[in-house]
C-alpha cells in the first residue's frame, strides 16, 4: 500500500492549515482597519466549500466514519459525533463567510464585522479539529482497520476525487499556496 488513507487526510490537513493561516491574517488585517480583498475572500469560500468540505470532509463522512461505525466506533460522542458536529459548524461558518464576502463585494458597511467574525470562527475551529483527527482519530483508525479495509478506503477516496473532477485537487492545492503567498505580501 503506497499511502494509508489517514496519511492522505493528514496531507489535506496541511493544505487546509495554509488557508486557515490566510484567514487568520485577514482577520488581523480587519482588526487593524485594513479593507478586505474581495477576490481573496471568494477564493477562500471556494476552497473551503470544495476542498475542505466536499473533498476532505466528504471522504471522512461518506467513507471513513461509516466504516469506523461498522467496526464498532460509536457515531455519537467522542470522537465521531464531535467531529461531525465540528464539520457542521465549519459549514455554517463558511456560509456566513460567503454571505459576508458577497456583502463586502457590494460595499456594505457592516460586512467587515461579519467577515471578521466568520474568519475568526474558522480560525478558532480548525486547528483543534485537525488536532483531534491527526492525534486521536487517525491513530485509532490505523489500529482498527485491516490492510484490506485500508485499500478499499483508498479506492473510495479516489472515487471522491474523481467525482470532484480530474485536476481539481491539484488546483486547490495551488490555490492554497497562492493565497498564502498573497497574504504574506499584504
Amino acid at each position: 500500500m503506497e499511502k494509508k488513507p489517514t496519511e492522505i487526510l493528514e496531507e489535506e490537513h496541511h493544505i487546509i492549515q495554509l488557508v486557515v493561516g490566510v484567514m487568520a491574517a485577514l482577520a488581523e488585517g480587519l482588526d487593524a482597519g485594513k479593507g478586505p480583498d474581495c477576490s481573496i475572500l471568494r477564493d477562500l469560500v471556494e476552497f473551503m466549500r470544495m476542498f475542505a468540505d466536499k473533498c476532505h470532509h466528504g471522504k471522512e463522512e461518506s467513507h471513513l466514519f461509516p466504516l469506523l461505525e461498522a467496526k464498532g466506533v460509536p457515531v455519537t460522542g467522542c470522537p465521531l459525533g464531535i467531529l461531525i458536529h465540528e464539520h457542521q459548524s465549519g459549514r455554517k461558518l463558511v456560509m456566513e463567510l460567503a454571505e459576508a464576502a458577497e456583502a463586502c463585494g457590494k460595499g456594505a458597511p457592516e460586512a467587515n464585522e461579519r467577515l471578521r467574525a466568520s474568519l475568526q470562527g474558522l480560525v478558532n475551529l480548525y486547528p483543534n479539529h485537525i488536532w483531534k483527527e491527526d492525534y486521536l482519530l487517525f491513530p485509532m483508525t490505523n489500529k482498527i482497520l485491516s490492510d484490506e479495509e485500508q485499500r478499499e478506503l483508498l479506492e473510495k477516496f479516489e472515487q471522491v476525487e474523481e467525482s470532484i473532477g480530474k485536476g481539481e485537487h491539484h488546483r486547490f492545492v495551488t490555490m492554497a499556496e497562492v493565497l498564502a503567498e498573497q497574504t504574506q505580501r499584504l
